[in-house]
């Protein structure tokens, strides 16, 4: 099974927010967590989202084994293992992992899983105007970027 994963091309990305606000509706996210979130950072912007990590170091910082990664290799949280420790908040370096106040756990980006179940795209990559988000096979992405560099 091919690895999966999300590719920000931050000069492409003009801050309009149409991934959080996808994100935030295909996961029922009120106010305060956001699992994609485009930062102001000068005249450009700077996206925070999960890497997936292929080390992810949440997997590690977790003392229930509440954080697993699939086949497709996305990073996956079990909201029934998790127990709100937010050590896996703490381990993150990219800043990608949200603690949900009122459920008392974890969360963060899953790629949309339950949408590429049924064959669909992550809801942040559909709504992109620019197209900045992409998302397929992580070894196409860096053959696509190795290619682009020659």
């Amino acid at each position: 099974m091919e690895k999966v994963s999300l590719i920000f091309f931050k000069k492409d990305c003009m801050g309009c927010h149409a991934c959080e606000i996808a994100c935030k509706q295909e996961h029922g996210l009120g106010v305060g967590p956001r699992l994609v979130r485009v930062l102001e950072h000068g005249p450009d912007f700077k996206p925070i989202y999960c890497h997936h990590c292929a080390k992810a170091p949440c997997i590690e910082a977790c003392p229930e084994n509440a954080i697993t990664r699939n086949a497709q290799g996305i990073v996956l949280i079990s909201s029934e293992a998790c127990i709100g420790c937010k050590e896996c908040l703490e381990a993150c370096p990219f800043s990608a992992m949200q603690f949900d106040e009122d459920a008392g756990t974890a969360i963060k980006c899953d790629l949309c899983i339950e949408r590429l179940e049924r064959g669909e795209a992550p809801a942040c990559s559909t709504v992109c105007p620019t197209q900045c988000i992409q998302w397929g096979d992580t070894k196409a992405f860096f053959k696509r970027m190795d290619e682009s560099m020659s």
